[in-house]
């Protein structure tokens, strides 16, 4: 903006155009020209996750793509010993990441789109990309002399090198950005980068610059208003004014020496973004490590003879011309079998977001910031697209590995493309998804395990997910028969039912297996495996009656019986089973009801049939009783009947609702599922190997990861939620589970609430942390490991509504049940 001129003084009038960009439209095949007549080829880099990778291995491999995009890039040299004979001929290149604050908005393609919309639409996020260019080098002609005469006529006339003078090195370029994984930008993504300065909207905007930062208003009006107050000082603008600043800085000195890139140190990006960084410029021209060496060498020789002049002259003592001597030495070593490549005259500038007067406090570990006073307008012109401004005289030259290891690429994006939302990754604040079909589509393993302790969150990512799910119109089932636990009322917001075990007691074997089974050989199997394990003669006579059993059965189905018992009575009156072996079966159907839920008499009932939408099993009033969760499964045969049939019945649901979800493209939910661990590891071995044929997704909630490590359930989970866990060997056993080998992980795994010594919320907790007002000051946390491999941490924080909807704590659940008979008495 120009300031308010007295009446008498002069006009200044720009010679030259003044410009908001530096880039001419796009092409196609993502080149771009510049307004100085260049042309430049640009590609967008392939992120992932640096500070959760699964490994320090995983973290380092996010930087392997920019590191072949340089190598590749410096073999393009001219041929030539010396930097001064071949520096003409190294590419230009700019890398430039782009951090721009939005909103969240869902696909519009989500049949829950607008739910989304509602629910996480005020929710800040971020849209990250780094964009590499090249500027690309003309030839005339194509070879012969009419087209040399052609393109040398179009360059007179218009300017510029006409477009087929790039064709050779656009196809050259565009094979090393392939090979190094990097894709075409799309035109949203190059648009960002001509004008993130504005949060991605128009790239012309008003602008004032002052010496340490620059100024971009809303509008026109807004722009004027603020002068009009006090053109050089902005602490006088009123806060209605609407303007955003960017301060600019150069990185005035690296100091990462040798710093190896798994090192947190070399990673110099992270605090950049995490202080707010808004833009990140890397202009460098890239040159083959050979020349780099030949050019150590001279100056070592040159570096060596002061060295020894200043210590002949007494002005160096042998302990520091010992260090220098070792400091030359290793980067010989270095460089020795080849070394990467460098980047020469390396100028890095970093646009924060804010005015900022002491930029140098957020200098990273590695490098030091400088801010660049009286050359913000230029800074920002250097930052642009396909720019020929240069205003940073704080240059460097640098192996590729300090910049393709920094973390540039860095973006901590988790799940599948649609789905459930679990939230938002905690660094970078990208939606994270859970589609229920994602593992069946790409014909992977089938579990999801959630693993948190008791209170950590995990029963409302139950009943957050089930809600999406059901909106998605996926049926579902929740097991739950956990005490003191009811999640009837977000069933019941979802439109669900809620069916109890009472219901499936009194009723004649609605969980049999012959029902539930539509193969006869897996009914067999089933139906007498249950009374093997249910063991009604309470003594070793079920091992040597089991062959009777599986005939009788068998017989039984074969001759049309539609249920376990019913085969049974037909096989006795046939003479093919022994009274004496049936009776005790049909006395212990007779004083255990739960047994008689999966063991049907009649031919007429029907088996468990689902809704198609959600659907809630609760215990009720019926006690289902459990072995001591750290009781060994050999010594189940041996437990009380009550715990037998107890486990049984859960056996028998699980298989039933899998059943009924069958070729729907159902979801089971199946809460505390160390009692299914317990009652027949051997059928989630079982379930593991059919869900994939039946099209169903089971996610199994957990609290003690050690079970499903001991039973081998490994190779059958293709996806983890980890929360808080206090215990540290059960956390070791979630990373263990999970193959995540990251110290970080185990750290906030089991990080408390709250500090040691109770003074504050410890933010590196994930359990979920309270504003001190009854709210939320942020949500349960947990580490998303996916279908691709990646590892993020996501907070998990549905409305304020969904919430108190939700909440199983003693409180929560009293307070709802308060509000029902309060809403009784009112209506009475």
């Amino acid at each position: 903006m120009m300031a308010k001129k007295p009446a008498n003084s002069a006009l200044t009038i720009p010679i030259l155009p003044q410009f908001e960009t530096r880039a001419r439209r796009p092409l196609f095949d993502g080149l771009w020209p510049g307004i100085d007549g260049s042309m430049w080829l640009w590609r967008s880099v392939p992120m992932g996750s640096v500070p959760d990778a699964r490994t320090e291995e995983g973290a380092v491999a996010v930087g392997h793509g920019l590191a072949n995009a340089y190598e590749a890039l410096a073999a393009f040299a001219g041929s030539g010993a010396h930097r001064s004979q071949v520096k003409s001929t190294y590419r230009d290149t700019h890398a430039l990441l782009l951090n721009v604050p939005t909103t969240f908005k869902a696909n519009p393609k989500s049949p829950i789109a607008d739910e989304l919309n509602r629910e996480y639409g005020d929710r800040p996020t971020i849209q990250r990309v780094l964009l590499f260019g090249v500027r690309l080098k003309a030839t005339t002609g194509n070879g012969t002399l009419k087209s040399a005469v052609d393109s040398v006529w179009e360059t007179l006339r218009y300017g510029g090198s006409p477009l087929s003078d790039y064709e050779k090195d656009h196809r050259d370029m565009a094979m090393v950005f392939s090979r190094a994984g990097f894709s075409v930008p799309s035109l949203q993504e190059l648009h960002l980068a001509d004008s993130w300065w504005n949060y991605g909207l128009a790239k012309g905007v008003p602008v004032l610059l002052h010496d340490e930062h620059i100024h971009f208003f809303h509008s026109a009006a807004e722009a004027r208003a603020a002068v009009d107050i006090n053109r050089l000082d902005c602490r006088d603008w009123p806060e209605a004014i609407g303007e955003h600043a960017i301060s600019f800085a150069a990185v005035e000195s690296f100091d990462l020496d040798f710093t190896p890139a798994t090192d947190t140190k070399a990673r110099w990006v992270i605090p950049l973004l995490e202080n707010g960084a808004r833009v990140i410029s890397i202009r460098a021209k890239v040159e083959p490590s050979k020349v780099t060496r030949n050019e150590l060498r001279g100056q070592q020789r040159r570096y060596r003879a002061d060295l020894s002049e200043l210590q002949a002259q007494g002005k160096m003592d042998r302990a520091e011309l010992e260090e220098r001597e070792t400091q030359l030495t290793s980067i010989e070593r270095a460089y020795a079998n080849g070394g990467p490549a460098t980047l020469m005259d390396t100028s890095v500038i970093v646009g924060f977001s804010g005015v900022i007067d002491d930029i140098d406090k957020f200098s990273p570990p590695g490098a030091e910031l400088s801010p660049m006073l009286n050359r913000q307008g230029t800074a920002w012109h250097e930052t642009m697209a396909n720019s020929a401004v240069r205003a940073n005289p704080l240059q460097h030259d640098l192996p590729q590995t300090t910049i393709s290891y920094s973390a540039l690429p860095t973006l901590t994006r988790i799940g599948d493309a649609d789905g459930a939302m679990i939230g938002m990754t905690e660094d970078d604040r990208q939606p994270a998804y859970l589609s229920p079909v994602a593992a069946a589509d790409e014909d992977t393993l089938p579990f999801l395990y959630v693993l948190a302790a008791t209170r950590a969150g995990k029963t409302m990512l139950l009943q957050n997910i089930a809600h999406q799910f059901n909106r998605l119109l996926h049926p579902q089932v929740i097991i739950d028969f956990k005490k003191n636990s009811d999640l009837s009322d977000m069933v019941r917001y979802s439109g669900g039912q809620t069916i109890s075990l009472d219901d499936m007691v009194s009723a004649d074997g609605p969980l049999d297996p012959v029902r539930i089974f539509p193969d006869r050989a897996d009914a067999i199997a089933k139906a007498t495996s249950m009374i093997h394990r249910v063991n009604p003669y309470h003594d070793s006579r079920v091992d040597a009656y089991a062959n009777d059993i599986s005939f009788a059965i068998s017989w039984g189905i074969e001759n049309g019986a539609k249920a376990t018992g019913q085969a049974l009575i037909m096989a006795a009156k046939a003479g093919l089973i022994e009274q004496k072996i049936i009776d005790p079966i049909f006395k212990h159907a007779q004083v255990y009801p739960m047994f008689r839920a999966t063991f049907g008499i009649e031919p007429h009932t029907q088996a468990l049939n689902l809704a198609d939408g959600l659907t809630l099993v609760r215990s009720g009033a019926t006690q289902v009783e459990l072995p001591p969760m750290g009781m060994d499964p050999a010594d189940l045969p041996r437990a009380e009947p009550a715990v037998r049939n107890s486990l049984n019945v859960i056996r028998m649901l699980v298989w039933g609702s899998l059943a009924s979800l069958s070729s729907r493209r159902g979801v089971l939910h199946f809460d505390e599922s160390w009692m299914l661990e317990k009652a027949s590891p051997s059928d989630l071995d079982e379930v593991g190997r059919l869900c994939g044929q039946w099209g169903v997704f089971p996610i199994f909630y957990n609290q003690r990861p050690s079970g499903p490590l001991k039973i081998g359930l490994k190779g059958y989970i293709s996806r983890f939620l980890i929360g808080h866990i206090k215990d540290e060997e059960e956390a070791s056993a979630a990373l263990q589970l999970a193959n995540i080998d990251n110290p970080r992980a185990l750290e906030r795994i089991t990080a408390e609430r709250y500090h040691g010594d109770g003074g504050g919320l410890n933010w590196d907790s994930l359990q979920h942390l309270p504003d001190g007002n009854g709210g939320v000051a942020r949500g349960s946390v947990f580490y998303y490991a996916d279908l691709r491999n990646r590892l993020a941490t996501v907070e998990h924080r549905p409305s304020d509504e969904f919430l108190r909807l939700g909440d199983q704590s003693p409180e929560g659940i009293s307070r709802r049940q308060r509000e029902k008979e309060e809403t009784l008495l009112a209506l009475r």
